[in-house]
Parts: structure tokens; C-alpha cells; sequence
């Protein structure tokens, strides 16, 4: 088994669409904190499991109090909660993982992204994509030990559109239809092509023949699109 070295990688990230994610997951952070001021005794990773956005709760300490079922689901020998502590079998992002929630033991600035998401590698699995943010919740339970959010992207771990039909809606090729599928999953170009095991160049080239077809020119237009399909 080989492990995928995602970290010098990470910059390939569309910039465009990691803003997009980034904005949008801050978004369902306020909503969970927001949900919490109102006397619900619903623990915020358990609003952000509701919208299906894997999230693990850490005190000051960095002591996990609360993983939703989403996250518990992408947990393998690569990443998990081990002795309610984050386990990150990749040594070089579990030193940035430590470093981003050890920054976050000053003063609290809710709702800000304070580092850089940090790509962990997996064994034979595509990466899972790990942001921190710092959480400002009511003071009460269950939210009033919450100091940091964590919040998992596990690339390929979700389903994508059914190829078919995207086929049929947008008259892509199968091959068009299968890069597609797995971009709707927020993949960028380059690990769609390892999953598919295909070129970058012609995985570049199908990308474009989709974006024609399917009138869009961005990647985040052309996720937005693609996950209207049903």
C-alpha cells in the first residue's frame, strides 16, 4: 500500500472553489452556533450532522466532546478519535492540525477561518480535507465546552450524481459522465484523474468538453449545477 502525498498537492485546490466550500461551511458553523442561543439542548456537530457535514467538537484543551455519526462514518486507521484526542497518522498534517487548534487557545474570533485547510493523506483511499475553526456557542450545555470545531471533507466518500443521467441530461460522453461525477463530489481535476486512472491532460480535456456542454466556465458553477441532479 502506498500513501498518497496530498501535502504538496494542496495547492492545487481550485482557489475559487475552496473559497466556495470554505464560505459555505462557515455558513452552517453560524447556523449551529445560532441554533444553540436559542435554548435547543441539540449540540452544534449534531445541527452540522443533520446538513450531513461531518464535524468533531474540542474543548480548550483540545479534548474531543462530541463527534456526529458523519464523521464517525470516514474514521479509519488514517484519522480518528483515539483516547478522546484527534489521531492523525500523517505526521506532517498532524503537526499542522496541532498547530491550528493550539493557535486557537487565545482569546476566541468566532466564525473565522484561521488556517488553511490541511489535506491528510489515507491509505489507498482518497484525501480527507480537515478545517478549523474556532466556535463562540451560548453558554450552556451542550455548547459551552466547545472551543473548536473541526469539519471533514473525505473526498470520494460521498456518491456522486448517477453517471446516467447526467449523461442523458447534459449528453456527455460515459467518460465525460464519469469525470463529472466525481467533480460534483468536490474533487479537484487531479485527483479525479487518479480515481479514474487517467491523464491529467485528458482529464483537463474532458473537463473542458463538460463545461461546454453543460454551459458553465468555473468548477463551483459547475458543482452547483451538477448537484441539482438527482
Amino acid at each position: 500500500m502506498t500513501t498518497f502525498d496530498m501535502n504538496s498537492e494542496a495547492c492545487d485546490l481550485p482557489d475559487e472553489a475552496e473559497r466556495l466550500l470554505a464560505s459555505f461551511t462557515q455558513r452552517l458553523i453560524e447556523i449551529a452556533a445560532v441554533s444553540g442561543t436559542r435554548g435547543s439542548d441539540t449540540s452544534p456537530t449534531s445541527v452540522l450532522n443533520a446538513m450531513r457535514l461531518p464535524a468533531i467538537a474540542l474543548d480548550r484543551h483540545g479534548i474531543a466532546v462530541d463527534t456526529n455519526s458523519a464523521a464517525e462514518s470516514v474514521f479509519d486507521q488514517n484519522i480518528k478519535i483515539k483516547d478522546r484526542r484527534l489521531f492523525v497518522r500523517d505526521p506532517d498534517s498532524r503537526t499542522l492540525i496541532k498547530q491550528a487548534i493550539d493557535q486557537l487557545c487565545g482569546p476566541p474570533q468566532p466564525n473565522v477561518l484561521v488556517a488553511e485547510p490541511v489535506v491528510v493523506p489515507r491509505l489507498d483511499k482518497l484525501p480527507i480535507i480537515v478545517r478549523i475553526w474556532p466556535f463562540e456557542g451560548p453558554e450552556h450545555p451542550p455548547a459551552q465546552d466547545v472551543h473548536v470545531l473541526l469539519t471533514l471533507n473525505a473526498l470520494g466518500s460521498r456518491p456522486g450524481p448517477p453517471e446516467a443521467i447526467l449523461a442523458k441530461t447534459f449528453r456527455l460522453t460515459p467518460s465525460e459522465a464519469k469525470l463529472a461525477c466525481v467533480i460534483a463530489r468536490g474533487a479537484p481535476p487531479y485527483i479525479a484523474a487518479r480515481e479514474l486512472k487517467i491523464s491529467r491532460e485528458t482529464a483537463r480535456n474532458q473537463l473542458k468538453s463538460v463545461f461546454a456542454k453543460t454551459d458553465t466556465h468555473r468548477q463551483s458553477e459547475l458543482v452547483a449545477l451538477l448537484l441539482q441532479v438527482e
